[in-house]
């Protein structure tokens, strides 16, 4: 059995599957007929050695490399890892290899950014939890780490590590805001104020960003005209912003292109609107 110290594999009792198959529908959801994926599951692990012998590349909807690691059924991952072969990698028979060795989810990105005790801290929240409900989007840890490092680091440090009110507390975050849209508003205002001050300022917030994507929708017919001249229009995600901004941007304000010099113009707008949901 696999035995990870990682947010994959946080314990001999559960695993998180969510990124398999490698082609997967973004809605569906590990919770989403538990029975009926169980099956598929027990059948690739007893179906192993025939699938491996027979190997088939996939069309990626769905992988016979994904099944039960162990008999107990309570982790279930890649059977063709190289952990699992003594370092031989078998990932290669069903065509996406690449892929499925490079795939590293936000989730666990933002978790390997934490310390020690802040990924205990995040792990406790998740002890009583089978395969399924760990893997699952609407596991309040997989939603917390959505949101960018900064913010995780400072809701484990408002929790004061207790773990037994924590949905209830700050359930808001995933329950009434958008990561990709509110991540560096929310941030902010929770640095400047406090993460109380975020809870008791929803309503606000949500007001003044909509107001602010309504701006920012205007931006490049506010620039002075010279600004645009001969100048290329780069990704959003390169200029010179927070990544974090740059979603509220692509999501919120759909731009996904921008002429550099309206960097600025975006950073000012932003504190302005900062500036009244602070203040109200």
């Amino acid at each position: 059995m696999l035995n990870l110290a990682s947010l994959c594999f946080p314990d001999n009792n559960k695993s998180c599957f969510y990124c398999c198959p490698p082609i997967r529908n973004p809605e569906a959801d590990p919770l989403d007929n538990i029975e009926g994926r169980c099956r598929e599951l027990r059948l690739n692990r007893k179906k192993l050695p025939e699938n491996i012998a027979l190997a088939e590349e996939i069309s990626g909807e769905i992988c016979w490399g994904l099944g039960f690691l162990d008999d107990a059924e309570q982790q279930a991952g890649c059977l063709l890892h190289p952990l699992r072969h003594g370092g031989d990698d078998l990932r290669h028979l069903t065509g996406y290899q690449f892929k499925c060795a490079n795939a590293l989810c936000r989730e666990a990105m933002i978790f390997a950014e934490l310390n020690q005790n802040e990924q205990q801290f995040c792990l406790s929240l998740c002890q009583e939890m089978d395969s399924f409900t760990y893997s699952s989007r609407s596991n309040p840890l997989m939603r917390l780490l959505a949101w960018e490092t900064e913010m995780v680091k400072l809701i484990i440090s408002d929790s004061n590590k207790d773990s037994s009110t924590f949905s209830a507390r700050y359930g808001f975050l995933w329950q009434q805001l958008d990561f990709r849209l509110d991540g560096y508003l929310a941030l902010e205002i929770a640095e400047r104020g406090g993460v109380n001050f975020l809870r008791n300022n929803l309503a606000n917030l949500t007001l003044y960003r909509d107001k602010l994507i309504v701006e920012l929708k205007e931006i490049k017919s506010d620039l002075p005209p010279n600004a645009l001249l001969d100048t290329p229009l780069i990704p959003t995600h390169k200029l010179a912003i927070p990544l974090s901004l740059s979603r509220l941007l692509k999501f919120g304000a759909d731009l996904w292109e921008l002429p550099a010099p309206s960097s600025k113009l975006i950073l000012s707008r932003t504190e302005q609107t900062l500036e009244k949901i602070l203040l109200s």
